[in-house]
């Protein structure tokens, strides 16, 4: 039996949630709707919102309207999802966690008031295959895997536990029994972490930051594995391929980076944008053995697609040297500076297109569309070129 959020949104006095607002049809709206309807949720300024995907009707089915702090990142649970329920976790500016269900507007708190952690939420993401737990990373250079089931509780994270640096970084556990949050601390870099994204296999975990470090961490062990280093600045965005043999990020060097995770090496830069790289993704519906289809999004508002296929590269005439830190009885982290632009293959953009007057934050593949979104909280739909 699932549990569910307990607290009424619509009746709450809680000071962290302002007002909601509901579409006057939703009971309606919501008999009518089919499999074949899609659930449209972004976070905008204080808004939290959900709207019908193919815009009918085209008013929001809800807007919760925050008080205090802002959401700054949110994530749908598709393994326990259903037509009369839905579990939605949001993070906030002040590291507070909402556990929402828009179908019965009931939610729950996690992380009150950051007792566990007070600085921004910049990524929360749902266990892929899990009903309870979610990972989050934050601004103060940590992640954070919490169990929706557990209670808060006063936590600090012990620098003695199994923090030597063979592991790469301190994880702090509370103890298997214990029914509090959080279930791991990992302090990861001392600067704030864009984001991560999970390997196909979920057997690894990707994690971007302001440091310029892409760290691909085997989240079963939860242990490091390789640092890559951008070629300047700090790395705001992160994906993997379908098949999990590339991961791809882009950042303040205007560049998108792909790297191959086997080979452990850079494959290729991406170069095109006049400004930040903000977002990345790859089309699932364009990437077989040959060809890989990606998409990039920056603050020069343009939307840009990439065709990356192994033959057709030209390779670099020497490969850099990796330096390894040798872990006890396990494989070395190994630490890959940025080569020089000489040593790395160049691919040039197959599709460059403005797409938004203010700065892009997100491009995502759907199966007959491209979606982008912008700073000032635009949402549009591409037809598929």
């Amino acid at each position: 039996q699932q549990r569910k959020p307990k607290t009424n949104i619509t009746k709450t006095n809680s000071s962290f949630v302002q007002r909601i607002v509901t579409n006057d049809q939703l009971a309606k709206i919501l008999m009518a709707r089919t499999s074949e309807d899609t659930n449209l949720f972004y976070n905008c300024g204080a808004n939290f919102v959900w709207m019908d995907a193919h815009g009918n009707p085209k008013e929001p089915l809800s807007r919760i309207v925050f008080t205090r702090a802002y959401p700054t990142a949110h994530d749908v649970n598709l393994l326990t999802r259903g037509s009369d329920h839905l579990d939605i976790i949001i993070g906030f500016s002040s590291g507070d966690i909402i556990w929402f269900d828009p179908l019965c507007n009931k939610y729950g708190r996690i992380n009150k008031n950051g007792i566990m952690n007070a600085s921004s939420i910049t990524m929360i993401r749902w266990l892929q295959g899990s009903e309870n737990l979610f990972m989050a990373a934050f601004q103060d250079g940590s992640i954070m895997l919490f169990d929706k089931e557990k209670e808060d509780d006063y936590f600090i994270s012990e620098k003695s536990q199994k923090s030597d640096i063979s592991c790469g970084f301190p994880v702090t556990k509370p103890g298997h029994k214990s029914k509090f949050n959080p279930v791991s601390h990992w302090k990861v870099s001392n600067q704030s972490l864009s984001t991560f994204s999970f390997s196909p296999d979920c057997q690894h975990v990707a994690v971007v930051g302001l440091d310029g470090l892409l760290r691909v961490i085997n989240f079963v062990q939860e242990r490091l594995y390789d640092i890559y280093t951008s070629f300047y600045g700090g790395l705001t965005c992160v994906t993997w391929s379908p098949d999990g043999k590339y991961i791809l990020a882009g950042g303040q060097d205007d560049l998108v980076t792909l790297w191959a995770v086997r080979e452990q090496r850079i494959i290729a830069r991406c170069q095109g944008h006049h400004s930040w790289v903000t977002g990345v993704a790859f089309d699932p519906w364009r990437c077989d053995e040959k060809v890989y289809r990606f998409a990039s999004v920056g603050e020069d508002c343009r939307l840009i697609l990439w065709d990356f296929s192994v033959q057709a590269l030209h390779k670099p005439k020497r490969a850099s040297v990796s330096s390894s830190h040798y872990a006890p009885n396990d494989r070395p982290i190994l630490i890959h500076p940025a080569p020089p632009k000489s040593e790395v293959a160049l691919l040039q953009p197959t599709m460059v297109k403005t797409v938004h007057a203010d700065p892009c934050v997100g491009v995502y593949f759907r199966e007959d569309v491209i979606v982008t979104t912008d700073k000032r909280g635009r949402v549009s739909l591409w037809q598929r070129p």
